[in-house]
């Protein structure tokens, strides 16, 4: 993970024509994901019931992984771009049908975690780009809480005795905390590029992949909180 230089000389400001593209990129991406979500939630019998959720899933990744790659690459950069989050608006139907069916208050509850990411998001924003701090120096946490947020997940995959309660709180508590710094460290790593390579494509993709983590957390820390309450049939 890089992190901003430690010279006391002023950062290097990046032009407002890139900086906009940045934004514009980051709302197509917004954009995408609703239309992905809305035809995952056309297909999601199939999805769940063949399995192919799951290489869309590998798709994901392999996009993530090679990101810094294809950023360079045009138009591959442009396609690759719009199709991740339209992947993931996809993938990340089930998990939303699941709340809304599976819970009694799952709606109130879905809405609630969209309006918490809004508002944390817009307080990061605020924040990143009013402090005198140099929140690079988060960098290497923010990472290694990464690496302990998966190793989480994957204990909770093989032990289901971790995935709920103050275990759930926990780690859904975490990686709200974590998300919400890691947008505030984009946002401003975005307005002030110091020695990061400017590319339009990577910070937005960077800056999307905070929000989008930080709303499957704040869902998780409310529904951890909401008692596991499911519906009755």
């Amino acid at each position: 993970m890089d992190t901003f230089s430690s010279s006391r000389s002023e950062p290097v400001v990046l032009p407002r024509s890139v900086e906009a593209q940045v934004y514009g990129l980051f709302a197509l991406a917004m954009a995408l994901t609703l239309v992905g979500t809305f035809i995952g939630m056309q297909f999601a019998t199939m999805l769940l019931g063949t399995g192919f959720i799951f290489v869309l899933l590998i798709a994901e990744l392999a996009i993530v992984f090679t990101s810094r790659w294809w950023v360079q690459q045009s138009p591959l950069n442009i396609l690759l771009f719009g199709l991740f989050p339209l992947l993931s608006g996809i993938t990340i139907t089930p998990f939303i049908l699941s709340v809304v069916t599976g819970y009694v208050d799952g709606g109130n509850i879905l809405i609630n975690a969209f309006g918490a990411t809004a508002f944390m998001a817009a307080a990061a924003a605020l924040f990143a780009r009013t402090t005198t701090w140099n929140l690079g120096v988060m960098a290497k946490a923010l990472f290694i809480g990464i690496i302990g947020l998966i190793g989480v997940g994957i204990l909770q995959i093989f032990f289901p005795s971790l995935q709920g309660g103050t275990t759930e709180l926990f780690v859904s508590g975490a990686g709200v905390i974590i998300f919400a710094l890691f947008t505030a460290f984009d946002i401003q790593r975005i307005q002030r590029m110091g020695r990061f390579g400017v590319n339009p494509f990577l910070l937005a993709l960077s800056l999307y992949l905070d929000i989008f983590n930080l709303f499957l957390y704040v869902l998780r820390f409310m529904l951890a909180l909401s008692g596991n309450r499911r519906r009755s049939w």
